[in-house]
């Protein structure tokens, strides 16, 4: 299982858009937008899984610094995970079926 960590989000990100861009690049796992507690809006970072490492490589080759609403996305492999979450702090996780 690989962790991709996407950043410069925007604050309205969801976790259902995210899903769909990297299922373009293989099988996705779960998706993550971390929100802040009390606005719920999106602290402008998220957590992909995608269980086989090459597709998630291929995802981070072509995605890392592409235009997506207004902002230039930051895309690398996730380091230091499992990291600890915090209540308040974390968007649903989508699991995906494929």
């Amino acid at each position: 299982m690989t962790t991709v960590y996407v950043g410069n989000l925007p604050v309205d990100a969801k976790a259902d858009t995210l899903k769909h861009i990297f299922s373009r690049y293989g099988r996705v796992t779960s998706i993550q937008v971390v929100r802040t507690g009390i606005s719920r809006s999106s602290r402008s970072y998220g957590l992909v899984e995608m269980p086989r490492g090459e597709e998630a490589f291929d995802a981070i080759q072509k995605l890392n610094g592409q235009y997506f609403r207004g902002l230039f996305l930051w895309v690398k492999s996730a380091r230091g995970e499992p990291r600890a979450e915090f209540p308040g702090t974390s968007d649903y996780k989508v699991h995906a079926t494929n």
